[in-house]
């Protein structure tokens, strides 16, 4: 029973992704709001939810160090790079290029910071993510997209990096639960929100209600505050490995979700970039190198 509920919670994140993903495209891609808005109102909302658990666990005993490192890298920085890469490329392209990218940045910077070295078979996973993001970038260069796509799956690798350090970092410096959203909350809402509000551009003031209450929700609720504790829970109670295994859905699963919601029909080649990019991230997680016994 405690593994459904950590599968529960995990296949949660998924849907929260997701629907981050569609409810970003949309924004980026109207003018109701600017990307800087959706970037403000997801760190914003958040933290508000987020005050009563903060001042609870008050200190978070964090460094310095760490929260500077939490915070920009896991904060507005990644959110605008992957909103911004949404008003070049479609939704697809997003979770390919992006979720595909990441296993692979995560891989390096965890070898390069935490000395975490894969194994045979995951180098084998990441050549085939490799090869199904290249799908999908070779579409957009060769004129099989719409003009300027490539901008946007730069724009996605940035953001994957980013998350890859984000989560390097949290490991590295062994931040729990309650640290890590103290670390991303609380450096985002005193430098980036009021950054925002005195020089970003900005049409919070002009746009629809139901524009901003929906961004909100998405992004503040479901994107930024619920995902991180379904997250955190799946990993405590099925283990990093199973968590990651079950967030391969995501390419798939906004592939399909952004055709009733968005009208974006995948082409062939954005399909089999998903296909083969879903199976790399299986194998880089489940084919992981044994430990040595000897040691």
């Amino acid at each position: 029973m405690k593994d459904w509920g950590g599968i529960a919670a995990g296949l949660g994140t998924v849907l929260c992704v997701v629907v981050m993903l569609i409810a970003g495209r949309l924004g980026a891609t109207t003018d109701a709001l600017t990307i800087y808005d959706m970037a403000a109102l997801r760190m914003g909302v958040a933290v508000i939810l987020a005050i009563p658990l903060l001042v609870r666990y008050f200190p978070w005993r964090v460094r310095l160090r760490d929260h500077a490192i939490v915070a920009f890298f896991g904060g507005a920085p990644f959110i605008l790079m992957l909103f911004g890469g949404m008003t070049y490329a479609p939704v697809g392209h997003a979770s390919v290029v992006m979720y595909g990218a990441l296993p692979i940045f995560a891989a390096l910077v965890a070898w390069a910071w935490v000395g975490d070295r894969p194994g045979r078979w995951q180098w084998a996973g990441i050549f085939a993510i490799v090869a199904g993001v290249g799908a999908v970038g070779w579409e957009a260069l060769s004129g099989g997209g719409e003009a300027g796509q490539w901008r946007g799956h730069l724009l996605f690798l940035g953001a994957a990096l980013s998350v890859a350090i984000w989560y390097s970092g949290m490991r590295a410096a062994r931040l729990g639960v309650m640290q890590s959203l103290a670390a991303l909350l609380i450096g985002n809402a005193l430098v980036y929100i009021p950054v925002w509000f005195l020089f970003l551009p900005s049409t919070m003031f002009t746009a629809p209600f139901n524009d901003v209450v929906m961004q909100s929700v998405v992004h503040g609720v479901f994107g930024a505050f619920l995902c991180i504790f379904g997250h955190a829970y799946a990993v405590k109670t099925i283990g990093p490995t199973r968590q990651a295994a079950v967030g391969s859905l995501v390419p798939p699963l906004a592939l399909i979700a952004a055709i009733p919601t968005l009208g974006e029909i995948p082409t062939a080649l954005n399909i089999v970039g998903a296909v083969i990019v879903t199976i790399g991230i299986l194998m880089t997680v489940f084919l992981q190198p044994r430990p040595d016994k000897r040691s």
